[in-house]
């Protein structure tokens, strides 16, 4: 019983640290549509390529 305590903590840890990530980096950046890198939001240019993030 304890085992398997164990093993849904850890999914639920893993599992919720992933989702936050995941959401924290939508609100957070802007993935250029040329190359595909992540850019802060208040940029207007993509840093990698320069292609414009307002579209």
């Amino acid at each position: 019983m304890d085992f398997l305590l164990n093993i849904f903590l850890l999914v639920l840890i893993l599992g919720g640290s992933a989702v936050l990530t995941n959401w924290f980096t939508r609100i957070m950046y802007t993935r250029c549509h040329k190359c595909g890198a992540l850019n802060a939001k208040r940029r207007n240019e993509c840093r990698i390529c320069a292609q414009s993030l307002t579209h």
